[in-house]
């Protein structure tokens, strides 16, 4: 029973590193860097050139008009610059 729980055991650390290499960038000591990376070029967010990073975009007041026609305070993310009340209008 052991060796079963065992041998399950190997086979889940090693499924645990499928798909992951280690980065083929050197630092600045011409060591082989250790940050693991899914790149198809294997190299980590550091070395890879061609890095882009996830942008979020930052909410802002909406611009639309309330029914009493005051200024809207909820806020959104949209593009639009309009919440969810205002952009379907």
């Amino acid at each position: 029973m052991k060796k079963i729980k065992l041998s399950v055991a190997a086979l889940l650390i090693a499924g645990v590193g499928f798909a992951q290499t280690q980065c083929n960038g050197l630092t600045r000591d011409s060591i082989q860097c250790k940050n693991i990376t899914k790149d198809v070029s294997k190299l980590c967010h550091v070395h890879n050139t061609n890095y882009a990073k996830k942008t979020k975009l930052k909410s802002v007041v909406c611009s639309g008009i309330t029914k009493k026609g005051n200024n809207c305070k909820n806020k959104t993310k949209d593009s639009s610059g309009l919440c969810h009340n205002h952009r379907d209008e």
